[in-house]
């Protein structure tokens, strides 16, 4: 087996820039807990601000220093989003409280090596908006070992490597695998013990009796000598992720920014549950005044089922920069409302001329968001005779009708692709043959359409496919009925043209 172990170093720092990215660019800012500092940014460190320091004496070195407690909650929001990240490479993941463990054996071939998976989950990580430092060992243990010690050479492969480069590990580092107690830490420190090679040729028994027994088991886990059993990561029923910025957003481009870094999260659930998202919705929480304002919740559906986060972080920034905030957001939500059953596209050698479907389904998504579903409208078939009311102009979220009998019936027949809202009337020569541009040649039999007497709107026509002298296809009628036939008995009309 081969297990992945992705560190976040100084993540009560982290989950502050995970928050709102950039908010401590040019401030200078220190995370701490009981008034001891955790970590710092760059802009506190150039101040002398070092992460161990007491509160009060890093702020007599910075009075502007910015110092903000430590949110455990914040913390472990960061690490399961990492952890939902990572799921698009294996589902086999092991949350720690400071990073993510992953087995990868399984997924070598499909990522094409050790290499291209390695590089593969720097970059989910960076797009999770996460610092991370990644080691690669055969057990668990040894490669979260390597992650969190600071050691260099941190991809091993086969066990002798592995022992070796264990063998120079800081004691100290083994405080992430079992804790050490201060007088156990004072024991090894007057042994003149400082790698886990030296700790590991002391005498077993006198070991085990003055460290006690947790640590030999951690160490014979690290080194392969034991099994390393591990509790896999069960992601959430529900994918619901929350994110509370530092400082409010009055501005679309912040909620953008905030919104993609939760997008990564959402396909690794969603291909950990082999599903694709058809509607999402964004929950933005206002700034709390006088008179609270309700949340508000915009909603996305998509016309297909998707899993592609550039097209969702497309049409998010789309949505947002068309909703107008009726107050600054300090907390916002992104909640999968409805997916289905998603095993993957089937790869093909060719693709198939004419399949555009996805790209279709995009600029239509696209418009949506830009514009508005209200403003998107699809044809739908009417059951009525009459070409002008046999389509009716719905939402194009509205759920496709049934096919009518009629169109069925109809299908076979020419039908034009662009039809006229008012039909024009044409003159007609001597003989009665229509005038457009010049004669027209008619190329089809008569098609009498008769309908509308059961709501006043009757009409009798003969309609005809012509052609003119520009080569371009016309749909033509004769009007029929009394009232028009008695007043010019060859009238003809345009009504559409074929494309």
């Amino acid at each position: 087996m081969l297990w992945i172990a992705l560190h976040l170093p100084h993540l009560p720092l982290q989950a502050l820039r995970w928050s709102q990215p950039g908010f401590e660019a040019t401030l200078a800012v220190a995370v701490a807990e009981q008034h001891r500092l955790l970590g710092v940014n760059r802009a506190a460190r150039a101040r002398g601000v070092q992460t161990g320091q007491s509160a009060a004496t890093a702020l007599s070195l910075a009075p502007e220093l910015l110092v903000l407690p430590r949110d455990l909650r914040r913390e472990a929001d960061v690490v399961e989003a990492v952890a939902l990240t990572l799921g698009a490479l294996t589902p086999n993941l092991v949350l720690q409280s400071s990073g993510v463990l992953f087995e990868v054996q399984g997924s070598l071939r499909l990522f094409g090596g050790v290499r291209h998976l390695w590089r593969r989950a720097v970059a989910l990580a960076q797009t999770a908006g996460a610092q991370a430092r990644l080691a690669l060992a055969p057990t668990a243990s040894a490669a979260w070992l390597l992650a969190t010690s600071g050691i260099t050479r941190r991809r091993m492969l086969r066990i002798p490597a592995c022992a070796r480069q264990l063998d120079r590990v800081p004691v100290a580092a083994l405080a992430e695998l079992v804790p050490i107690p201060p007088r156990q830490a004072e024991l090894l420190q007057a042994l003149g013990v400082q790698r886990v090679g030296e700790l590991r040729r002391l005498p077993r028994a006198g070991l085990q009796h003055r460290l006690g027994k947790a640590l030999s088991v951690a160490l014979d886990r690290a080194y392969g000598e034991q099994p390393d059993p591990r509790i896999w990561f069960m992601p959430p029923e529900r994918f619901e992720v929350r994110r509370e910025l530092l400082q409010r957003a009055d501005d679309a481009a912040v909620l953008v920014a905030a919104v993609e870094a939760l997008l990564p999260a959402l396909r690794g659930w969603l291909q950990l549950q082999w599903h694709a998202a058809t509607e999402l919705s964004l929950r933005l929480r206002h700034e709390h005044g006088r008179e609270p304002l309700p949340d508000t919740v915009l909603r996305l559906q998509l016309s297909t089922p998707s899993r592609d986060m550039n097209q969702l972080a497309l049409l998010w920034r789309e949505r947002l920069q068309r909703h107008a905030l009726a107050a600054p957001v300090y907390e916002l939500g992104l909640a999968l409302e409805a997916s289905v059953p998603h095993g993957g596209t089937p790869g093909e050698l060719l693709a198939a001329p004419g399949q555009t479907g996805g790209e279709h389904a995009a600029l239509l998504d696209r418009l949506v968001a830009r514009l508005g579903a209200e403003r998107v409208r699809r044809f739908v078939p009417v059951a009525d005779h009459r070409p002008e009311r046999a389509q009716r102009g719905v939402p194009i979220t509205e759920g496709a009708a049934p096919k009518p009998a009629s169109a069925e019936a109809s299908s076979a027949l020419p039908r034009p692709t662009w039809l006229l809202s008012t039909p024009q009337p044409l003159a007609s020569d001597d003989y009665g043959r229509p005038l457009h541009g010049g004669p027209l040649a008619l190329c089809s039999r008569a098609e009498r359409i008769e309908g509308g007497w059961f709501d006043g709107g009757l009409v009798r026509r003969d309609y005809h496919v012509a052609v003119g002298a520009d080569h371009r296809l016309r749909w033509i009628y004769r009007e029929r009925s009394s009232a028009v036939a008695a007043l010019d008995p060859g009238a003809w009309f345009l009504h559409g043209w074929f494309g």
